[in-house]
C-alpha cells in the first residue's frame, strides 16, 4: 500500500510551461559532440546576448549601466526578488528555460541534414519566446561545434502536454503563432494526467541525472531524493519566475515517496566533461550523471504529480544543459 494523498496537492498555478521542438538545418558538414547539451547551451547563450544586448555588454553584462533588466540578464542572470536575500544553500538562481539535446549520440552530420532538439520555457520565460527565436537564428548563423558549421533555423514547433507533435510557431524566418494561442501546460493539466495514471510506472532517465544527497552525487535511484529535488526546483522556479513561492508540505510528499518500491533497476553512470568559459580562463568541469530505467511500485497520486512536473522542467543540476530529463510510462 502507498501513503494516502488526500487532500491532493496544488501545483504552482502561476508557472506556465511551454514545450517546443527546434529544427536547425545544417548548411555545411558538421562534426558535433555525442552529447550536445553543453554545445547548445554555450552557443545559444552567446547568441542570445548578441541579439538582446548592445555590444558594450557582450561578455561583461555585470558592467551594464542600464538600470532596467534586458532579456539576457533576466533569462541568464535572474536577479533575486526584493526581500529574498538568501534561500538555504541556493547558489545559482534557476534559469527559466531548459534545452533538451538529442539523445542518439550522433556525431557526423552532412550538409542538408537536420539537428532537432527540445526547448522548455518556464514561467515568465514564456514571455521571452521571440528573443529565443532570434537567438536560435543567430546561433545557426554563428555556427555549431568547433568548426562553426553554419545552420538555418528552419522550424520551431509548440508541443501540447506530452504530445510528440504539435503546430509550427516559426517556419523559415517567420513567426506564425499568436502568443495567446500557445499550448501552455499548467498545474491543472499535470494534476489531471497524474490522476489518470496507475500507481505502478516505469521511470526512464533520458539524460544524465546529477542529483546530490548527503554531499555526494547519487549512483542509484533514490525516489525520496528525486521527489525532494523536484519539489525544490518547483518552489524556486515559482519564486523567481512565477507567481511566488510554492507553499506545500514537502515533507509529506517525501514521506509518500519513501513508500514507493523500486524494481528492475537498470542504471549506469555516464562520465561527461564540459568546458566552461565563465571567468578569466577556460575550465574543464565534470558533468556526468545517472542514466537508465526502473519500475516504481505504489506511487501515490501526489507523488505522480510532482514527478510529472519534474519530467517537464527537469530535475537536479545542469538542467539548462538538458540534464535531469526523464519520462514516466505505464508498466
Amino acid at each position: 500500500m502507498h501513503a494516502a494523498s488526500d487532500p491532493s496537492i496544488a501545483l504552482p498555478d502561476a508557472l506556465p510551461l511551454l514545450r517546443a521542438r527546434v529544427t536547425l538545418r545544417l548548411l555545411e558538414d558538421a562534426a558535433l559532440p555525442a552529447y550536445k547539451g553543453a554545445m547548445l547551451r554555450g552557443g545559444f547563450g552567446y547568441a542570445f546576448q548578441r541579439v538582446t544586448c548592445p555590444s558594450l555588454c557582450w561578455g561583461r553584462s555585470e558592467q551594464c549601466a542600464v538600470e532596467s533588466l534586458c532579456p539576457y540578464r533576466w533569462v541568464f542572470e535572474t536577479p533575486r526578488p526584493a526581500g529574498v536575500e538568501r534561500l538555504h544553500d541556493l547558489q545559482d538562481i534557476p534559469r527559466p528555460f531548459v534545452l533538451e539535446p538529442p539523445t542518439d549520440g550522433r556525431v557526423e552530420y552532412a550538409a542538408g541534414e537536420a539537428l532537432e532538439f527540445g526547448l522548455v520555457l518556464i514561467g515568465r520565460g514564456v514571455e521571452y519566446l521571440p528573443y529565443f527565436l532570434f537567438g536560435f537564428e543567430q546561433f545557426g548563423r554563428a555556427g555549431l561545434g568547433r568548426q562553426h558549421a553554419r545552420a538555418w533555423l528552419e522550424r520551431v514547433e509548440a508541443l501540447p502536454a506530452w504530445a510528440p507533435v504539435g503546430e509550427a510557431i516559426y517556419q523559415d524566418g517567420r513567426a506564425l503563432a499568436d502568443a495567446h494561442a500557445l499550448p501552455l501546460i499548467d498545474g491543472a493539466t499535470i494534476a489531471a494526467r497524474a490522476a489518470a495514471l496507475p500507481a505502478d510506472l516505469r521511470l526512464t532517465l533520458l539524460s544524465p541525472l546529477r542529483l546530490k544527497a548527503r554531499g555526494d552525487f547519487l549512483r542509484a535511484l533514490d525516489v525520496p531524493a528525486l521527489v525532494q529535488a523536484a519539489c525544490w526546483r518547483l518552489h524556486t522556479l515559482a519564486l523567481f519566475h512565477g507567481g511566488g513561492a510554492w507553499e506545500v508540505d514537502h515533507r509529506r510528499l517525501i514521506e509518500q515517496a519513501r513508500a514507493v518500491g523500486v524494481e528492475q533497476a537498470q542504471l549506469r553512470w555516464l562520465d561527461l566533461l564540459r568546458t566552461s568559459t565563465r571567468g578569466p580562463r577556460q575550465e574543464t568541469m565534470p558533468q556526468g550523471g545517472l542514466l537508465g530505467s526502473a519500475v516504481l511500485r505504489g506511487v501515490s497520486e501526489d507523488v505522480r504529480a510532482v514527478l510529472l512536473a519534474g519530467s517537464v522542467i527537469h530535475v537536479g543540476k545542469a538542467c539548462t544543459f538538458g540534464h535531469g530529463g526523464y519520462g514516466l510510462s505505464v508498466v
